[in-house]
């Protein structure tokens, strides 16, 4: 497996999906309002809250069991029983809490949460199988699609007037054009399991899912608690500015799902120098993006947010900074994480997030009420560097794990002489258009990338994996 050749493709397709991702975003912020937005980010909120327990662990369990050739199809249908059985009965229980639900999200969309629960598990289940048989890549070109789809289908709706529910329903569309584009691409045979095969993916989701959980929570929590205690308008501000730092950590993730099936497949094999090599080679790309992401952030992160969302916005710019010095952590998170999956240990993972998870849960209540978006932020920056520490611990005890700190260091060194071109723009320039945004930005991406090219070892590593993507 090409990782190189995988990222980049992967990557690339990844970008265009989040072009056309944030220019939806855009039109819908500026289109609905923060008010009506926060009310389709509470959907979502309550939507992934009922994926997590649906799936519980399992898409991963049967990713990991494709991976290593333990009867596939078997696997697969058992999979599929098991979220048949799962989905009935959340979706039973969601019916039982309508009305209260409905008071929470701001609208009663019950019947339409169902319907997109199921679209987007079985649509998700079969894109961890495609993952299983290491055509990761494969998976870019669809998750395009239903991004595509989504925004089309929901700029279309809103010409008519349908509003939040327009945004519901371009979810439901979008997530079961993925369910038919995925099943026609897998190859992977459906076949009836046997209770063995039910146990296996049991015996791996039952840490998984814990592990899961910890992602739902670090995804959503703080939406969930600021819809609670603050206006559906700071849901939207804060949500968006959240977005806003996952398109600087877009590649750290696109790399990491490259990464787990080639771990994985290398720790079967005993190659373990290989692996402790991987390891350390993805922090550092892991990070590349990001540490300049933090210091455009804490210099221009107001001018961001008003330029292209809108004034309203602006009351997220302190929480802006601080979710975007999370995604430091996070990144080295995301290669921990894979690392760990591929040794087969998701126990180690599932106690990591427990610790987190509570952390998470304990401060998001402690700190929201007190300190609004930025004690937000600040209990998932909390608590997803105590999960890093823990996974690097624990991660410690299965391999070498050694961390780049020359070519980690060089990005900060780049990233501030990047820093200093920026200060030095805005003393002769007013960032607030789109034109001086974009001009901002674009100085900032090529002062830093002369900088990164400057390192000789982080030179070599690009080079590398140009050559790589053309051989």
């Amino acid at each position: 497996m090409n990782l190189a050749r995988a990222s980049s493709l992967l990557f690339g397709v990844e970008l265009l999906n989040t072009v056309i991702g944030f220019l939806g975003t855009v039109y819908f912020a500026r289109e609905l309002g923060a008010t009506l937005l926060g009310i389709f980010f509470l959907f979502e909120a309550t939507l992934y809250t009922m994926a997590t327990v649906v799936d519980f662990g399992l898409r991963g369990a049967v990713e990991k069991r494709i991976s290593a050739g333990e009867d596939p199809g078997k696997m697969f249908g058992a999979a599929v029983v098991m979220k048949l059985v799962l989905i009935v009965v959340v979706s039973l229980a969601v019916l039982a809490i309508r009305e209260p639900l409905a008071a929470y999200v701001g609208a009663d969309l019950a019947l339409e949460l169902i319907g997109v629960v199921i679209a987007f598990e079985l649509s998700m289940l079969v894109i961890h199988v495609l993952q299983g048989e290491l055509r990761v890549a494969q998976t870019a070109i669809l998750h395009f699609l239903r991004s595509l789809t989504f925004v089309v289908v929901a700029v279309a709706l809103l010409q008519y007037g349908y509003g939040v529910q327009a945004m519901v329903y371009a979810l439901l569309v979008s997530y079961s054009v993925l369910l038919v584009g995925a099943s026609l691409r897998v190859s992977t045979p459906l076949s009836w399991p046997g209770k063995y095969h039910i146990k296996s993916l049991f015996d791996y989701a039952k840490f998984n899912g814990i592990w899961g959980l910890g992602g739902h929570v670090y995804n959503w929590m703080d939406v969930i608690i600021i819809g609670v205690f603050l206006s559906q308008a700071a849901v939207g501000a804060y949500e968006l500015a959240w977005r806003l730092t996952t398109t600087a950590i877009m590649f750290s993730t696109v790399f990491a799902r490259v990464l787990f099936p080639q771990l994985s497949a290398w720790q079967a094999d005993g190659a373990t120098e290989k692996v402790s090599n991987l390891i350390s080679d993805a922090m550092t790309t892991s990070l590349l993006l990001i540490v300049p992401s933090v210091v455009g952030v804490a210099l221009i992160g107001r001018e961001i947010l008003g330029v292209i969302f809108g004034l309203e916005y602006t009351i997220a710019t302190a929480a802006f900074l601080v979710l975007m010095v999370e995604k430091l952590p996070q990144a080295v998170n995301l290669v921990f994480d894979k690392a760990i999956q591929a040794f087969d240990r998701p126990k180690y993972g599932a106690i990591a997030t427990v610790v987190s998870l509570s952390m998470n849960i304990v401060l998001n209540l402690l700190l929201v009420p007190r300190y609004g978006l930025v004690g937000a932020a600040l209990a998932t920056l909390l608590s997803v560097t105590v999960n890093t520490v823990l996974l690097g611990y624990y991660l410690g005890r299965l391999t070498t794990v050694t961390f780049p700190v020359r070519d980690v260091g060089w990005t900060v060194v780049a990233a501030l002489v990047m820093g200093g071109a920026i200060l030095g723009l805005t003393r002769v320039l007013n960032v607030d258009t789109p034109v001086t945004l974009l001009a901002a930005v674009a100085l900032s991406a090529v002062v830093y990338g002369a900088g990164v090219l400057a390192a000789p070892s982080l030179r070599v590593k690009v080079l590398d994996n140009l050559r790589s993507l053309r051989g």
